[in-house]
């Protein structure tokens, strides 16, 4: 197997704290630009996404938002309502900062969140590994159907679901190993 980057792959997880808060100062003036408001709420549930090794669910990131509230604020912490939640993801995705899994109903940061771009998601099986891939062949298609077909993709979510390369040496080594 070769391995094959073009620096269009990106894994969408293991960020640092610096990415992390670059990524929010990056937010926060777009929605300046645009007009809109990156409320407390919309940071904390972005936040949440960015530095998460996996795809989160809302119900997942209401998890995460109510234990930290019990945290400040003991029992009288108010509850995080699933609308708000779904409201602010909604947010988020049209602005281009995240992404929807659709396959497994989760969120992902966008590797390329100021860019209008068609992406495809490779899933890992094993790890819950996810990249993100804007290649050529991706755009190729969405050119297709536009130019060849005439239709007019507004939104597309790609998914691909198997095992990632390092699951797949650590694999093979393990079975390395057992047949010793």
């Amino acid at each position: 197997m070769h391995s094959h980057d073009s620096g269009h792959l990106h894994d969408v997880h293991h960020m640092t704290d610096d990415a992390i808060q670059n990524r929010l100062r990056t937010a926060e003036q777009q929605c300046l630009l645009n007009g809109s408001r990156f409320t407390s709420l919309r940071r904390q549930v972005y936040s949440l996404i960015l530095a998460s090794d996996k795809p989160l669910g809302a119900y997942d990131l209401i998890q995460h938002l109510q234990d930290k509230r019990k945290k400040q604020a003991g029992s009288s912490a108010k509850n995080v309502a699933p609308p708000t939640i779904y409201r602010t993801l909604e947010f988020l995705l049209d602005q281009g900062f995240i992404h929807q899994l659709t396959s497994i109903n989760a969120f992902v940061p966008c590797c390329h969140p100021r860019d209008k771009h068609f992406a495809a998601f490779l899933i890992c099986n094993h790890c819950h590994r996810v990249q993100e891939c804007s290649t050529l062949p991706i755009n190729e298609v969405i050119s297709f159907t536009k130019d060849e077909v005439g239709f007019a993709v507004t939104q597309s979510v790609m998914e691909m679901t198997g095992v990632c390369a390092p699951c797949q040496t650590q694999t093979d080594s393990t079975a390395d190993i057992a047949s010793i």
